[in-house]
């Protein structure tokens, strides 16, 4: 098995019925009606895939159809695109799976000021990361995913048996009109954030309270927007020194792996809009 792996997780492709969809909604075996589903985003009625997958429909022609790629039934999937047309994406979820690795002792920095929430067990040990908040355009879960395999009882799933999974996934939200090719949705910089070690050596600072300022900003980084502008620039300059002497936290972090893999993720998305009885207004366009 190698050490890891970069996937695309989830995503929401809005598009438009060309005119036979409700026809494959009505004699479909694979979807039936949700009713269960609370009715979201303007859609009037919600339809579940034998895989999860999700579907809904307005009075408009317009379709939203949210599944994840790695269960769902792909050949399925290409069937219900083929009855619609003008396809573009409204949340595209990468994740980055890391197996025999410990990311306990690695925290994340950010290019950009987020919210962050830490979940831990009882004895303090971290479960999940969350860098962004709920409603933002673009949102970190940072997991251990073979944890979460064990407790929904899948454990003949978690890459048999694997013991540490760590997963790094990034949801990015598009607005309805931020119409792209595919290969655009994958966008500079993704994976804006870097790894580091959580408890480096800090030594090297001669002032204790320095020592004691820095201690607490690897701890909480997020304090550091509170203090002055001088303030904060010093020990931003303090805290990038303290992380490169620390060396390398991960030998292929999520942004290096992204840049070298994500021209075959556009071209998976390529091939599912491919299917389309029409393709975006912007490949036609073109």
């Amino acid at each position: 098995m190698k050490d890891t792996r970069i996937l695309i997780d989830r995503l929401t492709i809005i598009a438009y019925d060309n005119g036979r969809f409700t026809n494959y909604l009505k004699n479909s075996g694979y979807v039936d009606i949700d009713y269960y589903t609370k009715k979201t985003f303007g859609f009037k009625q919600a339809y579940r895939g034998l895989h999860g997958e999700s579907i809904q429909v307005d009075d408009k022609s317009k379709v939203r159809v949210d599944f994840n790629p790695n269960t769902s039934n792909l050949e399925e999937i290409k069937h219900i695109l083929s009855y619609l047309k003008y396809p573009h994406l409204t949340r595209l979820d990468v994740a980055i799976d890391y197996f025999n690795m410990d990311f306990q002792n690695i925290d994340w920095s950010c290019m950009r000021a987020r919210k962050r929430n830490y979940w831990t067990d009882k004895y303090g040990t971290l479960e999940t990361l969350y860098i962004g908040s709920p409603t933002s355009d673009k949102r970190f879960r940072i997991y251990n995913k073979a944890l979460e395999m064990k407790e929904k009882e899948k454990e003949d799933e978690a890459e048999n048996h694997v013991e540490k999974w760590w997963r790094v996934e990034v949801q990015q939200r598009f607005k309805s009109n931020d119409i792209y090719s595919s290969k655009e949705y994958f966008l500079p910089n993704l994976f804006d954030i870097r790894p580091y070690k959580k408890r480096p050596d800090i030594s090297f600072i001669d002032k204790f309270s320095e020592r004691m300022v820095l201690a607490g900003l690897l701890e909480r980084p997020e304090e550091l927007r509170k203090a002055d502008k001088k303030t904060r620039a010093k020990y931003k300059k303090l805290l990038e020194e303290v992380r490169k002497r620390a060396g390398i936290a991960l030998e292929n972090p999520p942004h290096e792996i992204y840049e070298k893999e994500k021209s075959l993720l556009a071209n998976q998305l390529t091939d599912l809009f491919s299917q389309c009885a029409r393709l975006t207004a912007f490949k036609e366009a073109i």
